[in-house]
């Protein structure tokens, strides 16, 4: 429902008010606030994000091997250059372009650097060093794509045409130049050039964990997690609700008893096995998070005087019985289906398949229409939202009681059961916070400046808290003979080049000239943007990111076919809309590329892992793809038609 129908829904003559929480009509001020959880589903990445969470999940239900660190530094490795050309790409087409030729870029830019450095001879190459062949490709590389940007801008061709042309002039090329230098199809090997040795560390160095053991990484890692997850639930809470004029001190010694009990019940909840302790510890868990929430809440925000009655009417009524019914029958299908049983049930799907399908997607689409009732309940009053967003606590919390009853693997009841429940308890929690206390309904800088920084710092430490326990061992491990795993630098380079195109995309004025152009071309131009500059430019950035990704997979496996790269310009695009970007252009984030490449490269680990027949990858990518099209436009759609 857009802003402009909202007005004559019902619900919507009734809202809280900004002072003290009673009932009094919308104003334009109110119209224009956005909360802060809207703010984030408009987000482009934010569809991709949870799809990403969803295979995750579903790759390491149905595999026993998918979880590890192995099988992690697996796909992250497919990810990383994947992931540097969507990201590439993705700035592209936010511009409002495409680059048809950058698949076979990324073998030609390979192809290119071992010719120039391969030794001497009848069937050999230039025999240059690297630290002329790496800058001289790098050369070649920007040359193309400003070829290719100068063409599309000078002719007025639709740039799928000159690209495609590119694409197929340089596809010859590697026929012909591999068959020309070596007579061979095969050209290697990078080695070969003479200061190899230097260059190498920095473009094929792996990290081998097995050979970096730190003993307190467990405590870093539950430390930083939990410290992560505690500052976001803070930030958020900033974001949300109104400060008072004088802190209360009473809740503060609230606040630091319910952290306490949390911290604890979690690091119980790690150290155990699945065990009946865990439902004790659960609910010392769920008492520090309601304890611990209401008394930071009670220490900073101003309490609501009036929290006005239940007003649910039809619509929201029947997203919550449906949403809530949803929920049950997956929990009885779980229950019911045999989990333990591969006999295929309808093809090509086994039964254990077909009821990790069905539990995953009934509760997926159940939690959805309460989380749809819970944003709604927002225009109402804080009562109607207590009862929305606590029958999407309850539905979190009936999907991890099934996840209890039913397994029989140790990981589901120490690993998922908790994560689930402890997102149910922070749901409810968060509806009780909800109802006695202001929200915001105006901007605040300050107090936005410092939720947002501290959503950054709690995300940070999430990540680093992860990082540990990916890239360290402890003497236990070793002792188990868990088996090794490595990861190579290319994953540092995807984690740089990204990190640098999101801060040039939000932060700069070229990224403000990308969206222009791609918004609208010619409107821009008016206003004083080099629409045409800023355009051969991007295409220059994608032919960049195809020399970087061409030099790292010439480094990594030194001998590359002629047909390197072909056909994978289509996934560069895929992963770039399944990360939120439209293909018309003006819309999108590079991180989302990022997380499309994700998305795109864990079914390729997954799908082994669960020994499935690894034929049908492409239809699950094909899936994903209509998928994520469907789901971003519907979350930010949704997102946007509900006011706030």
């Amino acid at each position: 429902m857009s802003e402009t129908d909202s007005s004559i829904d019902p619900a919507a003559d009734v809202s809280t008010s900004a002072d003290d929480g009673s009932h009094a009509p919308a104003d334009d001020e109110r119209l224009a606030y956005r909360s802060v959880f809207q703010r984030l589903f408009v987000r482009p990445e934010v569809g991709a994000l949870i799809g990403a969470a969803g295979i995750w999940t579903f790759f390491w239900a149905v595999s026993g091997t998918f979880g590890t660190v192995g099988q992690t530094f697996g796909w992250l490795d497919i990810a990383s250059t994947l992931g540097i050309m969507a990201v590439a790409v993705s700035m592209l087409m936010i511009g409002g372009e495409f680059d048809l030729s950058s698949g076979a870029m990324t073998g030609a830019m390979g192809i290119l650097i071992i010719l120039l450095v391969k030794e001497t001879g009848d069937l050999g190459g230039l025999g240059l060093p690297l630290f002329i062949a790496i800058p001289l490709s790098l050369a070649v590389a920007l040359g193309i794509g400003y070829m290719n940007g100068t063409m599309v801008e000078r002719t007025g061709q639709p740039s799928f045409i000159i690209t495609l042309a590119t694409f197929f002039s340089l596809k010859g090329l590697k026929l012909g130049l591999s068959k020309r230098f070596v007579d061979q199809i095969q050209v290697g090997r990078t080695d070969e050039a003479p200061d190899f040795d230097f260059w190498r560390p920095i473009f094929a160095a792996e990290w081998a964990r097995n050979d970096h053991q730190f003993e307190l990484r467990d405590f870093f890692y539950i430390v930083l997690i939990a410290l992560g997850l505690v500052i976001i639930v803070l930030g958020v809470c900033e974001l949300w609700f109104r400060r008072r004029e004088h802190l209360n001190p009473a809740g503060l010694p609230q606040f630091l008893v319910g952290l306490a009990l949390g911290v604890g019940g979690g690091i119980g909840l790690h150290v155990t096995d699945g065990s009946g302790a865990n439902i004790v510890l659960g609910v010392v868990i769920a008492a520090g998070v309601i304890v611990g929430l209401h008394g930071f809440a009670l220490w900073r925000y101003e309490p609501i005087a009036d929290r006005g009655s239940l007003q649910l009417g039809q619509a929201m009524t029947r997203r919550i019985a449906i949403g809530l019914g949803l929920v049950v029958v997956a929990g009885v299908v779980a229950l019911i289906i045999d989990s333990s049983s591969e006999r295929e049930l309808v093809f090509p799907f086994t039964t254990q398949g077909v009821r990790a399908i069905l539990f995953v997607g009934l509760a997926a689409v159940g939690m959805m229409l309460l989380a749809v009732a819970s944003q709604a309940s927002l225009s109402i009053n804080p009562a109607t939202k207590f009862v929305a967003t606590s029958a999407m606590a309850l539905g979190a919390a009936i999907i991890a009681v099934t996840i209890f009853v039913d397994s029989e693997a140790e990981k589901f009841r120490s690993a998922l059961f908790p994560a689930v429940m402890f997102v149910g308890v922070l749901l409810f929690a968060w509806a009780v916070v909800s109802t006695r206390f202001v929200e915001r309904r105006h901007p605040d800088h300050d107090t936005d400046v410092l939720g947002t920084r501290m959503l950054m710092v709690g995300g940070l430490s999430v990540v680093v808290g992860l990082a540990f326990r990916l890239l360290f061992t402890v003497e236990e491990e070793i002792a188990a003979e868990i088996a090794p795993a490595k990861t190579s630098i290319r994953l540092f380079w995807f984690i740089l080049f990204t990190a640098v195109m999101v801060w040039v995309l939000a932060r700069t004025r070229f990224g403000s000239w990308t969206y222009a152009v791609g918004g609208n071309k010619e409107a821009s131009r008016q206003v004083g943007v080099p629409a045409a500059r800023t355009k051969t430019q991007l295409f220059m950035l994608v032919s960049f990111a195809a020399w970087l990704v061409g030099l790292l997979i010439a480094f990594r496996i030194q001998s590359l076919q002629a047909n390197t790269g072909d056909g994978e310009e289509f996934e560069y695009i895929i992963a770039a809309v399944v990360g939120g970007t439209l293909l018309t252009g003006g819309y999108g984030t590079v991180f989302g590329g990022a997380v499309g490449a994700a998305i795109m490269a864990m079914p390729l680990i997954g799908i082994s892992s669960a020994r499935w027949n690894s034929d049908w990858r492409f239809l699950f990518l094909g899936v994903i793809l209509a998928l994520a099209v469907v789901s971003n436009r519907f979350i930010r759609l949704k997102a946007e038609g509900i006011r706030r």
